[in-house]
């Protein structure tokens, strides 16, 4: 075994520990989360006037209380998995009405949720219904009134639990049939 080598190895090593640790050390200000402090001044810097600063915290009014997010995607993933059949169940009875089977729809709805988990006061805000031929080509507009009726009907059946903590106005933007 050579004994130089060794040598070498460990002063390089001892060396290589030596260089860091002392880039570790920090300074008196190296914890200071204001960074552009060290440079305000016209002294210290020629840009002073593009250097911008932020507010460290910001009072706000009372918001009141609010909806967690996981009981938010909880309601969302209730309406694709359990109630968005409900919607599909309005588009068959518009196509069977129609006499037609191919029919899609887009939707947005809102309706009150309470904290029992019931929702009232369901209400289309905007839809559009259209027919379609059996290779998908776009028919035309379809009247969206009976759609729109049995959609506000059904969102008002709805329960979700858990509940949210609140009584809120949740909307809800859907499609039915075939896709847009």
């Amino acid at each position: 075994m050579n004994h130089g080598n060794t040598t070498k190895v460990a002063a390089l090593i001892v060396l290589g520990l030596g260089l860091g640790l002392s880039g570790c050390k920090k300074g008196p200000d190296s914890d200071n989360p204001d960074v552009a402090a060290g440079y305000r001044g016209a002294d210290n810097n020629d840009y002073e006037e593009d250097i911008i600063t932020a507010d460290r915290s910001k009072d706000y009014d009372d918001q009141g209380k609010g909806i967690s997010p996981e009981i938010l995607q909880n309601i969302d993933d209730t309406i694709l998995t359990v109630y968005l059949t409900d919607i599909e169940r309005c588009l068959e009875d518009e196509m069977s009405e129609a006499e037609t089977r191919f029919m899609r729809s887009a939707f947005l709805v809102e309706f009150t949720i309470n904290t029992a988990g019931k929702t009232s006061q369901g209400k289309v805000l905007q839809i559009e219904t259209r027919e379609q031929s059996a290779k998908g080509e776009d028919k035309g507009e379809h009247d969206s009134a009976a759609m729109k009726a049995c959609i506000e009907t059904s969102v008002t059946e709805w329960e979700f639990d858990p509940p949210p903590e609140i009584d809120f106005v949740h909307t809800y933007r859907g499609t039915v049939g075939e896709a847009f």
